[in-house]
């Protein structure tokens, strides 16, 4: 139409003026493109449950041009089910629709038209009865799914997750603890493992808890928490909690930038993204969280002697820190032919803290009369950094066998520089006075290296058969340097006594072999055996080394699990795991910065082993789900932080030692309920029994009750804006007193803008309460209660912005995901 246009100016030029032609031209470009959007139509649709005929929220749509197959545009279904794609050509299409949990359904041959819209019949589809094993607690997205051992969380269902870190995250994630200074546990389990991808990373760097607290929310698909881990993990732990990584499963480009700021001084910055061909993904995130702490704390300690008190000891602490941490990972997976692939990620992070802290410590005797006062001050600060090279080849021996070899590697390296000083003055009765100045520093390097050999092959149409080789080395060396001002001489002189080096070096060796089963009556069967050979030692710079005698263990693991009626779902399973004693036990490098409370390590420690079993049971309605499962373990030479006094004045000592056995009997409960379409709750209750039985006295105490329970809430609100909120509560028993916690929460409220690209968010934490713990404490001849607080209280606000560029001839790869990897390309989009 244009190009007749400039014919006709050009053959009528001489008989319309400049100025007409220009206005001729204006018109019929602007009539033009009219018509050229208007070639380009509007193809919209409604999905739902073809059961119930609820709506299905972010189901993927897909549209494919034909003849070639090419995907022209890919988007999800709102909360009402309905998704619409905008400036379609004309032409013929093939539309896919997919959702987790259905069977996938398509729709071809359809036609657009020149003009105007088409809208689609409601598409509805068919639950999938396969994946029946797992119990979805949601209908729409899954957030929480429960297995015969597996607890599995879906991040991106979360809007307390977006722009945030793993550690807030962690919080909320059912039968999972995270404690006042960061560490990860998993309710009812003494220790618990920290695993990246499938592989151990908590043992891979100086401090877990400053890797998880900037570690970008947006680059995590899910989370796992596993009860009985399948023998090719490492047998160390009694439980794992898996982060699972995204790897960038939307085709083409996307990712998500995020800040957010608060007023307790917390800031965060984060990036992810992700790139897509037909046979390569590359990824990166980063991540960035300045941090403000205030603390305070007291312990009230009453000592006796031939059960009548002879003296009181009061402390109280307060203090005030400030770190800054970074963390950086980029990522790359690459399919090289149809049935080999290669994969590569890179993690680096640093942290940098430094703070101040202040103590008053009264001695009393039995009247109540202070004796003494000495008033402290202490000063630290902390750089770490960390380097994560990890790797996968897998390889496809055989696709009607489904055999596979997948050969690994993850090696590491870390340092950590401390600098503290102490600044004591010690008043007495008489009004005497002395004074105490102490610097310390402490070097940490660390490396490690593992390498694993796995492989899979089915046997049978239902039996699979898998083996392994796993390898573990690992170094770390403390180098603890200690002066003492000589007022006399003023100057710094050498503590010969605290200045020492502690090296640990630990090999590691193992191999496994399992079989699972599954039968045509939902019967599913798993039996496998781990070995691991130990070989540990370690070097004093003050003493000579020891090379500890190497031990052998055998890790049997066995699960049955059956499903019934298609809704109900029973388990039971068996295993035996082990509990190694790790540097920060063994070492024996004093820390006296608590002049009355000195701490070390226990270089004679031996290894705990743990027997354990669990029941489970899991059934679902149309809106509710329950989840109750009930487990035993029983520990031998346990290994626990105790506190042994050393006078009569109040003084103690803390250290590591094995305790002879522990018996834990522990009962969970978990449920979801929704009563409509926008409205789903959950709770979840864990209560165990703890026994210690020593041949030792530890103490008055030998054990007692442990809970936990949560709720959560999440609504969908009109205008696209959604609200979420969780409680959570824990009170943990020890072998020498009892830690009560405290009501934890977290509330957030989320807006959409920009067809849903741009996300505003208010949230806030620990409204009715701080992070507090208390501790009442028996021992042999003094009874403690110790209480710490840290400021936790919290409102911030987050903005995010998510892009997406969708890439062509990606056919192959995106149905090669679908069928191998259900629908993760979900949590890529949300």
């Amino acid at each position: 139409m244009l190009i007749s246009f400039f014919v006709a100016c050009y053959y009528f030029k001489p008989r319309i003026s400049k100025n007409k032609q220009f206005l001729y031209l204006v018109y019929l470009f602007l009539f033009s493109s009219q018509l050229f959007a208007a070639e380009a139509g509007q193809l919209s649709g409604k999905v739902t449950d073809a059961d119930t005929g609820e709506s299905l929220e972010y189901a993927v749509v897909t549209l494919y041009r034909k003849p070639d197959n090419s995907i022209t545009k890919s988007t999800k279904t709102d909360e009402d089910g309905q998704f619409r794609f905008e400036n379609i050509p004309t032409g013929t299409y093939r539309v896919k629709i997919s959702y987790v949990g259905y069977l996938a359904d398509t729709l071809e041959n359809v036609v657009m038209p020149e003009r105007g819209t088409k809208k689609l019949p409601t598409i509805k589809l068919k639950r999938d009865t396969k994946m029946l094993g797992e119990v979805v607690i949601t209908e729409s997205k899954p957030e929480i799914q429960f297995g015969a051992d597996t607890i599995t969380y879906n991040v991106g269902q979360s809007i307390l997750a977006e722009g945030s870190m793993a550690t807030d995250i962690l919080k909320n994630v059912p039968m999972v603890d995270v404690d006042i200074d960061g560490k990860v546990s998993i309710a009812g389990k003494r220790n618990t493992r920290i695993f990246i991808n499938g592989k151990p990373s908590d043992y891979m760097v100086g401090n877990m808890a400053d890797l998880l607290s900037v570690l970008p929310s947006d680059a995590i698909d899910k989370i796992e928490v596993i009860t009985n881990p399948e023998v090719r993990y490492s047998a160390d732990g009694e439980g794992i909690v898996n982060i699972v990584l995204k790897k960038g499963y939307k085709i083409g480009l996307n990712g998500t930038l995020s800040v957010n700021a608060g007023t307790r001084g917390t800031y965060t910055g984060t990036a992810y993204i992700a790139y897509r061909t037909e046979n390569l993904v590359l990824g990166s995130s980063y991540g960035y969280k300045n941090n403000d702490r205030a603390t305070n704390s007291y312990s009230l300690t009453q000592n006796y002697k031939q059960n009548v008190v002879s003296s009181y000891r009061n402390r109280y602490n307060n203090g005030d820190n400030n770190s800054n941490a970074h963390n950086f990972r980029a990522n790359a997976d690459w399919d090289m032919t149809p049935n080999q692939n290669f994969s590569i990620s890179i993690n680096t992070g640093r942290n940098s803290a430094g703070g101040d802290s202040w103590s008053d410590d009264y001695r009393l005797n039995s009247s109540e009369v202070q004796q003494e006062l000495r008033n402290q001050s202490n000063s630290n600060n902390n750089n770490s950094v960390n380097v994560i090279v990890d790797a996968d080849y897998t390889i496809k021996l055989n696709k009607k066998k489904n055999e596979k070899l997948e050969i690994g590697f993850i090696t590491s390296i870390n340092n950590t520089d401390q600098a503290r000083s102490v600044d004591r003055t010690v008043t007495r009765i008489n009004e005497s006075e002395s004074a105490f100045l102490q610097h310390a520093d402490n070097e940490l390097d660390g490396s490690g290296f593992q390498t694993n050999a796995d492989y899979a092959r089915s046997l049978g149409k239902m039996g699979t058969f898998i083996a392994g080789l796993q390898a573990s080395v690992k170094k770390n060396d403390n180098q603890q340097n200690v002066s003492d001002y000589d007022f006399a001489l003023a100057q710094d002189t050498v503590n010969q006594y605290l200045t020492n080096k502690f090296s640990f070096f630990e090999n590691i060796y193992s191999a496994y072999a399992g079989y699972n089963l599954r039968s045509k009556k939902r019967w599913s069967f798993k039996v496998g055996t781990r070995a691991e050979l130990t070989d540990a030692s370690f070097n004093q710079s003050r003493t000579n080394g020891v090379a500890m005698q190497p031990y052998f263990n055998i890790f049997p693991n066995a699960s049955v699990s059956k499903t019934f009626n298609k809704k109900y779902v029973t388990g039971i399973n068996y295993s035996v795991r082990i509990n190694r004693p790790r540097e920060n036990a063994l070492n024996p490098l004093i820390d006296n910065r608590d002049s009355t409370n000195i701490s070390y390590g226990n270089p004679a420690l031996k290894p705990s082993v743990t027997q354990q079993a669990e029941l489970s049971f899991s059934t679902f309605g149309r809106t509710w789900s329950v989840a109750p499962r009930v487990s035993f373990s029983k520990t031998d030479d346990i290994i626990e932080r105790i506190r042994i006094p050393v006078d009569d004045s109040g003084n103690i000592e803390t250290t590591y030692r094995n305790l002879a056995t522990s018996n834990a009997l522990t009962f969970s409960l978990f449920g979801n309920y929704r009563p409509g379409k926008k409205v789903s709750t959950n709770a979840g209750f864990t209560i165990s029994h703890i026994t210690y039985h020593s041949d030792g006295n530890i103490g008055a105490r030998k054990g007692g009750l442990s809970y936990r329970c949560n709720f959560g809430l999440a609504l969908k609100l009109p205008e696209k804006i959604a609200f979420e909120g969780n409680l959570n509560y824990h009170n943990n028993a020890s072998a020498q007193g009892r830690s009560k916690g405290s009501l934890s929460s977290s509330f957030g409220a989320r807006k959409l803008f920009l067809q849903n690209k741009l996300v505003f968010r208010i949230i806030s934490a620990d409204l009715f309460s701080q992070k507090s713990n208390r501790e009442f404490i028996e021992g042999l001849n003094y009874t403690q209660e110790r209480y710490s607080s840290q400021a936790t209280r919290n409102f911030s606000v987050a903005l995010s912005y998510r892009f997406t560029k969708t890439g062509r001839n990606t056919v192959n790869r995106q149905k090669k995901d679908i069928r191998e990897k259900g629908n993760n390309v979900l949590d890529e989009e949300e």
